[in-house]
């Protein structure tokens, strides 16, 4: 069985804290900038633009506007907790990758 994927690709600019960090992350207790690089795939039947890349684009990125302003304020949203709501909040996402400046992040699969 083929399964088609429709891949996007956004960058937010976000800011977000870890209110519990200690230690040598205790940094990170305080409001930090990132730019959230946001991967994104939808499953399609088709093989005609289903799912229009630039306007699933444009989609994602009215979603964190309209949800968390611009920059976006995720307050202590990890990027875990993020992919987990684009995941519930768009039908036909099947994996969501977020990383922080093109760094580490998190994966979640539906």
């Amino acid at each position: 069985m083929i399964m088609k994927l429709v891949l996007t690709k956004n960058y937010i600019e976000g800011i977000h804290h870890y209110p519990e960090a200690t230690g040598r992350e205790e940094f990170l207790k305080h409001p930090h900038r990132h730019i959230f690089h946001i991967e994104c795939r939808f499953e399609v039947t088709g093989s005609n633009r289903e799912i229009e890349i630039f306007n699933q684009q444009f989609k994602i990125d009215e979603y964190f506007s309209h949800l968390y302003g611009i920059p976006a304020n995720f307050g202590a949203m990890s990027c875990e907790m993020i992919a987990e709501q684009i995941v519930q909040d768009f039908n036909k996402c099947q994996y969501v990758k977020i990383t922080e400046d093109g760094e580490g992040g998190a994966v979640i699969y539906r």
